[in-house]
């Protein structure tokens, strides 16, 4: 092994899963300098970006479990899925992690929730090791949240929205966490309005995190910039006035909306261009299949095989797209 360049080894090791680099560390000194260097971690993250692992968790939230999607056939018309236990890291005074999905980025997890405003946790389910955030001097107020990673400081940062009222008038502050400073800061406010019924989990992607907004536009804070910017949302059929639920997502590396109508009906939009507005198509669109109904929630997409990976409480479809069928 001691002739096998250095280079090499990198090379190798990058392709490997997180869990098993988790153990290579323990191989010798070397290695260890190797995966701990923020270099490295970052080559990683870039390689494992197209990762198809969820993290899943019981209803009471008590066990989280990593699903592999690659490990699922279609075809097995009797399967049984395979989990990994995940321990998770409890503090005394931390909160438990709130229902999934909840704002992510490269496998770190914020554990942030709308009641609780003193403690927020950056959650590293690998390392089974947590961050705790200082606590922001602000009222509480929150309406959306976020973690993103910003590729030119070279730093993850987490993003909050409150909802204040300044001479009579609401307003949006935005507060921004460095994990590199560990501090926060207050950045110009929000322009838009994101009243909706509850706080929003912010999704990361391209550099950003974006929100679901009012007035049918996804609003996105640039990680680097730190300004705000805008994207419509697909033009809906004159049927969208029975429209009752929307919801942002990140499939396959594309921005992704998925509505629900009252008909019964749901259908999924793709940006397929990110940034792009005209670049928005139709995924999928169909009313209830069987007694499947359409409260599904879209947790991956692969497009190679033309189907969509779903979820509906503690039950998962896999819907495929062509052949307007689902399977249990």
């Amino acid at each position: 092994m001691s002739d096998v360049p250095s280079v090499l080894f990198h090379e190798i090791l990058r392709r490997l899963p997180a869990e098993s680099l988790l153990r290579f560390r323990a191989v010798c000194k070397g290695w260890r300098r190797l995966i701990d260097h923020p270099s490295f971690i970052r080559t990683h993250a870039s390689n494992q970006s197209s990762s198809t692992t969820l993290l899943i968790r019981n209803s009471i939230g008590t066990r989280f479990c990593s699903l592999t999607l690659d490990s699922l056939n279609y075809k097995d018309a009797e399967q049984t899925i395979d989990v990994t236990p995940v321990k998770a890291v409890y503090c005394t005074g931390v909160p438990r992690a709130t229902a999934l999905p909840v704002p992510s980025c490269n496998g770190l997890i914020l554990n942030s929730h709308y009641r609780t405003n003193k403690t927020w946790v950056i959650w590293n389910p690998l390392t089974r090791t947590f961050h705790e955030l200082p606590e922001p001097d602000i009222e509480t107020g929150l309406m959306g949240s976020g973690i993103g990673y910003d590729s030119a400081s070279d730093d993850y940062k987490v993003v909050r929205i409150d909802r204040l009222f300044r001479h009579g008038k609401s307003v949006y502050q935005t507060s921004v966490y460095s994990l590199k400073m560990e501090s926060w800061r207050i950045i110009k406010d929000c322009p838009y309005d994101i009243s909706w019924v509850g706080p929003t989990r912010g999704i990361f992607l391209g550099g950003a995190i974006h929100w679901l907004s009012l007035h049918d536009i996804i609003i996105a804070l640039d990680l680097e910039t730190e300004e705000y910017r805008e994207f419509s949302m697909p033009v809906l059929p004159p049927n969208s006035k029975e429209l009752f639920e929307t919801r942002l997502d990140v499939l396959g590396g594309c921005l992704v909306m998925s509505f629900y109508y009252l008909i019964p009906r749901m259908e999924g939009w793709m940006m397929k261009d990110y940034g792009d507005e005209k670049s928005w198509v139709k995924l999928f669109s169909f009313g209830g299949i069987g007694s499947i109904g359409i409260r599904l929630k879209p947790l991956a997409y692969f497009k190679n095989k033309g189907r969509v990976f779903m979820q509906r409480d503690e039950e998962f479809f896999w819907l495929d797209i062509k052949n307007h069928s689902a399977k249990k």
